[in-house]
C-alpha cells in the first residue's frame, strides 16, 4: 500500500476515530487504527468493541492499494508533528512496517495484521431518518452533561432517546440531576421506538457537529446497535440495556419561586465562590433576600470549608412569586448547565430545600434541568 495525501487530512480523519480506540484493548489489532486504500480513499477505523466504533474515508492519492492496522497513540502523535508538507503512507509486507514520511521527516512504525482487525456491526440504512445536525448539537451537548461518567447501573452512563413521528426526545441523569429536552422533528414511523445510547458516543457525535452546520444526520436503530452517519463519517455504538428511570415522576408542579438573573454573572460567581469548596462535589448555599414580585433583590451565594474558610458574593437578580429560599446544592452540577446554555438569562424555579431546582432558558423553552438539593440548608 502506497498513498499521498494533506497533513490537514490526514490529521483531521486519526483524530475523528482515535476516541474509539480501546483503553484496554483485549485483541491487540484494537489498539491501532486499521488503515486501507477503498473507491473513496483511504478508510480508516477505529473500534473498542464495546460502546463505540468510527469509521471515516481521506481523500488521498493512490499508488498501491492495501490494508494495515497502525498502532494509534503512534499514528496519531506523528501525524499531529509532522511538517505543513505533503504525507506519504507506504506499507511494506516483507517488515510488516509503515513509513509515514513529509518533507524531511520520516517514520518507521511496526503494525499489525488487518485481518485481525474485528468488523464493525452491520447496521441497515433501509430504514434510517435524517435530522438537522444543528438541532441535534444541540440535543446532545445540552443532555450530556447530566449523564453518569461512573455507575454500575449502565443505563445511568447513556441518554435515552424516544424516537417519534414528529418529535424526538433526549433525556439524562445521574440520579441527582436530570436533563431533558423535545424537538420537532419527521421520522418515518408506525411506532414510537426508545433506546439509550452511551453518552460517550454521543459526545463522539456532537463533536463532529456545527452549531451552524447544514449538514444532514442519518439515524438508523437496530436490535443492539445505533449507527449515527456525519458526511464520510460514521460512527456505531451498542444500545444500553436496562430500564430508564421514569424521568417524568420528578418534574415539580406549581413552582412558588422562580428567580431571573444574569447566566454568565451567575456562572462567574459560582465559579469564584466553590474556590472555597473541599472539592467538586462540595455543596454551595444559595439564599434569597428581597420582596417579592419583580422587585430587585439579591442572591447571596456561599461555600465554607471548616480547616480552610469561606467564600461568599452577592449578585442582583429579581424574583417571581414567592417563597424563603435557601438551598444548597453542587457547585459543578449548576456550573454545566449554565455553560450549555445561550440566553443571556437564566430561571431558577425553587419550590423547597427538598424539591429538585428547576433551571430554564427562555431562548430555548423545550429545554429544562433539574437539580436534586444536597442537604438540608443551616
Amino acid at each position: 500500500m502506497k498513498v499521498s495525501c494533506s497533513k490537514a487530512a490526514l490529521v483531521s480523519g486519526v483524530q475523528t476515530v482515535y476516541k474509539a480506540v480501546s483503553p484496554k484493548a483485549t485483541i491487540q489489532a484494537l489498539s491501532g487504527v486499521l488503515v486501507e486504500t477503498c473507491t473513496q480513499g483511504l478508510r480508516l477505523v477505529a473500534y473498542d468493541l464495546d460502546e463505540l466504533g468510527i469509521e471515516t474515508f481521506v481523500p488521498v492519492t493512490v499508488g498501491t492499494e492495501g490494508s494495515t492496522v497502525i498502532p494509534a497513540k503512534y499514528f496519531s502523535d506523528i501525524s499531529r508533528k509532522l511538517p505543513q508538507s505533503e504525507v506519504i503512507l507506504e506499507y511494506r509486507e516483507e517488515s510488516q512496517s509503515v513509513s509515514i514520511s513529509a518533507g524531511r521527516a520520516d517514520f518507521t512504525v511496526k503494525t499489525m495484521p488487518a485481518a485481525e482487525f474485528p468488523a464493525l456491526p452491520e447496521i441497515s440504512e433501509a430504514n434510517s431518518w435524517s435530522m438537522p445536525e444543528s438541532e441535534l448539537k444541540t440535543m446532545i451537548r445540552r443532555t450530556i452533561p447530566a449523564a453518569a461518567v461512573d455507575d454500575a447501573r449502565a443505563f445511568f452512563k447513556g441518554i435515552y432517546m424516544l424516537f417519534e413521528k414528529d418529535s424526538l426526545t433526549m433525556v439524562a441523569t445521574d440520579s441527582f440531576r436530570l436533563a431533558y429536552r423535545k424537538t420537532q422533528a419527521s421520522f418515518d414511523l408506525e411506532e414510537p421506538i426508545d433506546v439509550i445510547i452511551p453518552a460517550k458516543a454521543l459526545l463522539e457525535v456532537e463533536r463532529n457537529l456545527n452549531d451552524t452546520g447544514e449538514r444532514e444526520v442519518s439515524i438508523a436503530i437496530e436490535k443492539n446497535h445505533a449507527m449515527f452517519r456525519i458526511g464520510p463519517t460514521t460512527y456505531v455504538t451498542r444500545l444500553l440495556e436496562g430500564q430508564f428511570p421514569n424521568y417524568k415522576q420528578v418534574f415539580p408542579e406549581n413552582i412558588p419561586a422562580k428567580i431571573i438573573c444574569d447566566r454568565l454573572q451567575l456562572l462567574d460567581s459560582v465559579d469564584r465562590v466553590s474556590l472555597m469548596c473541599k472539592d467538586e462535589l462540595s455543596a454551595i448555599r444559595m439564599s434569597y433576600t428581597g420582596d417579592e414580585g419583580m422587585a430587585s433583590g439579591f442572591l447571596t451565594i456561599t461555600a465554607a470549608t471548616p480547616e480552610v474558610g469561606e467564600g461568599k458574593e452577592d449578585i442582583p437578580v429579581s424574583m417571581i412569586g414567592h417563597a424563603e429560599v435557601t438551598v444548597a446544592m453542587r457547585a459543578r452540577y449548576l456550573r454545566d448547565v449554565l455553560r450549555v446554555l445561550d440566553g443571556e438569562e437564566v430561571c431558577l424555579g425553587y419550590t423547597s430545600y427538598r424539591h429538585p431546582i428547576e433551571v430554564t432558558d427562555e431562548t430555548d423553552p423545550a429545554y429544562t434541568y433539574l437539580l436534586m438539593p444536597v442537604t438540608a440548608p443551616v
